[in-house]
Parts: C-alpha cells; sequence; structure tokens
C-alpha cells in the first residue's frame, strides 16, 4: 500500500509538472508570437531604431527566445519544488499536532498529500487514545500495588502477633494449635499476596506465542474441576455441569487450562454463599461454546464492562481478601484471542455469565 501511494503521487507529479510545462510553452510561444509580429509590423512602418525594444528584438530574437523559456522553466520548477516542500511541511505540522492556517496547494491538486492528512491525523488520534489508555493501566496498576502493599501488612502483622502470643505466653496444646492454625492461614494469604505482586511484575511475559497440541476439552475440564471442589465446600457452593463427550480441539493445553482456571477462581471468590455455578459446554458447527454462571455479590453493569482490562478489581474485590492483581481475565481474554477465539461477560441482575468461544482448529475462527 505504501508503495502504491508513493508510484500513485510520483505518476500524478510528473503528469502535472508535463501538463504545466506544456501550458507555459503554450503561453510563451504566443507572447513571442506576439512581440514577433508587434516587431515586423513596426519594421514595416519604418518606425524602428537603434534604441528601441522591437529593434533589438529582431536582432537577438533567439537569444531572446531562449532567454524567456529559460526563466519560464526555472520558474515552474521552484513552483514545483516550493509547493512540495511546502506540503511536506504541513505533514509535520501534523504530526506535530498543530493545526494548519491554510492548506497548501498541492493538498487540493493532489489527493494523495489530502490522505497522507487524514492517515496522519488518524495515527495522532489513535496515539492519544492510546496514551490515555496506557495512563488509566497506569493509574489501575499504582492503585493496585497501594492495596496489595496495604494488604501485605495485615496478614504479616497479624502472624507476628500471634507468633509472639505464642512465644511470650504459657499456652496449653488447644490455644498453640488454634495460634499456629491462624498464623498459618495468615502465611497462606502473604503467599498469595506475593504472588499476586510477581504476577503484576511478570506480566508482559504471561501470553506469549502458542504451544499448539490436540487437546481433550472434556478430560481438561472434568480433571480441573475435581481440584475446585475443597473450595466449592468452603463456601457452601454447589456446581452443575454439562460436558459433552469427545470434544477435541487444537490449542496450548497449558494457557487454556489458565483461562479455565481464572475464571473458576473468579465465580468462587465472587459467587453469592450456598449458590449453585453453572458450567455448559456446547458443540456449536464452527467450534465450542463454554459458559461459566454463577450469582455474583455486588456487581455493577459499569463494572462488567471493565471486567477484562489489566490491572482492574471490581469494588468488591477491593474490600475482601479474595481480589487478586485484576490480570486474570485479561490474561484470559489475550489467551483466547491468540486462538482466534472470543471471551465476554454479561450480567442479568445479580446473576453474571461469562461466554467463551474457541474454534476447533487454529485456522478457523468464529
Amino acid at each position: 500500500m505504501k508503495n502504491n501511494w508513493y508510484q500513485q503521487l510520483r505518476k500524478q507529479l510528473t503528469l502535472r509538472f508535463l501538463l504545466l510545462t506544456l501550458i507555459v510553452s503554450a503561453v510563451l510561444l504566443l507572447f513571442i508570437a506576439m512581440i514577433g509580429s508587434k516587431a515586423g509590423l513596426e519594421a514595416s512602418k519604418g518606425t524602428l531604431s537603434n534604441g528601441n525594444f522591437y529593434y533589438y528584438y529582431l536582432q537577438h530574437s533567439w537569444e531572446i527566445n531562449t532567454l524567456l523559456f529559460t526563466i519560464g522553466f526555472i520558474a515552474l520548477l521552484l513552483f514545483f519544488i516550493v509547493s512540495f516542500f511546502h506540503s511536506m511541511d504541513a505533514l509535520l505540522l501534523c504530526l506535530q499536532g498543530k493545526p494548519l492556517r491554510k492548506q497548501p496547494l498541492f493538498f487540493k491538486m493532489f489527493p494523495q498529500f489530502l490522505e497522507a492528512q487524514k492517515k496522519v491525523e488518524s495515527l495522532l488520534a489513535k496515539r492519544s487514545v492510546s496514551e490515555e489508555v496506557s495512563a488509566q493501566k497506569k493509574e489501575h496498576k499504582n492503585e493496585l500495588l497501594m492495596y496489595l502493599a496495604h494488604d501485605l501488612k495485615t496478614p504479616l502483622t497479624s502472624m507476628i502477633g500471634y507468633i509472639n502470643h505464642i512465644l511470650d505466653h504459657h499456652l496449653n496444646e488447644e490455644q498453640e494449635a488454634s495460634s499456629l492454625a491462624i498464623a498459618h492461614s495468615k502465611a497462606n494469604r502473604l503467599n498469595e499476596l506475593i504472588d499476586e505482586f510477581s504476577e503484576v511484575l511478570r506480566y508482559d511475559d504471561k501470553v506469549s506465542q502458542l504451544d499448539v497440541t490436540h487437546i481433550d476439552l472434556t478430560m481438561m475440564l472434568k480433571q480441573q474441576l475435581v481440584g475446585f471442589y475443597p473450595l466449592l465446600e468452603g463456601k457452601g457452593l454447589k456446581l452443575k455441569e454439562e460436558i459433552p463427550q469427545d470434544m477435541l480441539i487444537d490449542g496450548d493445553y497449558d494457557k487454556l487450562q489458565r483461562v479455565f482456571d481464572n475464571l473458576m477462581r473468579n465465580a468462587i471468590n465472587y459467587a453469592k454463599p450456598d449458590t449453585t455455578i453453572y458450567i455448559t459446554v456446547t458443540k456449536q458447527e464452527q467450534g465450542i461454546q463454554l459458559l461459566y454462571r454463577n450469582k455474583a455479590e455486588d456487581m455493577k453493569e459499569e463494572a462488567v464492562a471493565h471486567l477484562f482490562d489489566k490491572f482492574y478489581r471490581a469494588q468488591s474485590a477491593r474490600s475482601s481478601s479474595s481480589g487478586g492483581a485484576g490480570l486474570g481475565l485479561a490474561i484470559a481474554r489475550e489467551i483466547m484471542q491468540l486462538h482466534h477465539g472470543d471471551i465476554h461477560a454479561e450480567l442479568d441482575g445479580d446473576e453474571i455469565s461469562f461466554y467463551l468461544h474457541l474454534p476447533y482448529t487454529l485456522g478457523a475462527s468464529i
């Protein structure tokens, strides 16, 4: 496309230059003809003298005609060069984001310059949006780090307190076991928070190229769900799954497992206690659709629109110990896009649904 644009511009410049050359030549020839005719008329009347221009013209017509053509072509060439560089300066002003006080002549003569101006303005608009998004991501990241720093101090302070309590007091076996269990729980939470810090720092390395293999999606999902039953029981949640047999796809096993793991943990962390999480998988003509559905606590429509943003955490996540680094769903979306798939969320009352679409092969798209 770039070469085509340049070739078209070069062709247009050449054609316009040749056309203007012919016009200038015609004007000069007409002017020379008028001078020659006038000089001949004056000579026939015998009114010419040594100091007369027409007399001088008749004596040096070849030199004067050559000079006129030289001046005309030099002026035409200068006009093209100055106009071209004036147009390039205008494009540079556009690149700097400065408004044009007056549109150059070449912008009207050659549509390629207008096209370039529109592309530059489009790039600047995209850059502005990108900078705004980058600033928002930085703000979310800084806010997240502030929350994590605060959250790190809480379990650490609690651990130190219970350990000092054990060391400074003569506790019976039951009291000591209880204090150690609480300290152990706080240590696990501290470990999770440290992992979240690592996840923030290593985000750019999370999603890269795919290691594609043939995957039995049915077996992957069923094996993965078995490991979540202790977490489900801890919150009084039930799981209802509908997973057909013999669902085979091409994809990166580890990355897809991470997607399903993030969605399941997200459902458990934010589901209302004593409710049911539904997982429904259906075969379609071009691929497979997965649906994760549960009743969510304190979820609002405006929050759903940002669930897949990097470093975004819903308000409920900020006020609870279940909130992660705000990267799980962002990573899930990027992994799905690498697989030519799609993921989105919908909220219906207090029920949130995550829809995933995966093609059977990476050569296809849904």
